[in-house]
């Protein structure tokens, strides 16, 4: 997700705020962000130029956990099988459509029972295309890995020219 991008002809009050803490405490960091948020308490405009863009990262991270919840109690079969005195009423009902594989939710939110083949296919895109990069970037920092020695760092051992190199040499696979 990317931040909100105001005009170039908009002052950057959060920039200069910040600066102005900052100058403010003799460049201590800690008393800069103390003066900071002090700031941002008293300047309802500062506040909200501040958290505007945070809203909708909070957003999205809150809806992207619960789909994963979704998603993931319908992919494990259920782990805990009917006992005797449960086998009716709303905890059967509960239980079978937690292993209902028909209920897993696709990316646009349908139901894979309710879906069409074009759906299910564009869903399955979706599922190929994070996998791959996913997969790109495992080989790239498996690469990394073994190129540097025990005890060293990854910026004590490489340039930004030898990573971008085994980019390359990830990405070809």
């Amino acid at each position: 997700m990317s931040a909100i991008r105001k005009p170039k002809h908009d002052r950057d009050v959060i920039a200069e705020a910040a600066k102005a803490a900052y100058d403010n405490a003799g460049g201590d960091l800690k008393k800069s962000v103390v003066g900071l948020e002090a700031m941002v308490r008293k300047d309802r405009g500062l506040r909200d130029a501040l958290t505007e863009p945070l809203i909708a990262q909070a957003c999205y991270d809150a809806v992207r956990r619960a789909c994963h919840t979704d998603r993931k109690s319908v992919w494990k079969e259920p782990t805990e099988r009917l006992v005797k005195g449960r086998t009716t009423g709303s905890a059967r009902v509960v239980h079978l459509a937690a292993g209902n594989l028909m209920m897993f939710p696709l990316p646009g939110g349908k139901k894979l029972g309710e879906a069409t083949r074009g759906e299910i296919g564009e869903a399955a895109t979706f599922y190929e295309k994070q996998a791959g990069d996913m997969t790109v970037k495992a080989r790239w920092l498996r690469l990394v890995a073994q190129s540097i020695p025990s005890g060293k760092t990854a910026r004590d051992a490489l340039t930004d020219k030898r990573l971008r190199e085994l980019q390359v040499e990830a990405k070809r696979g």
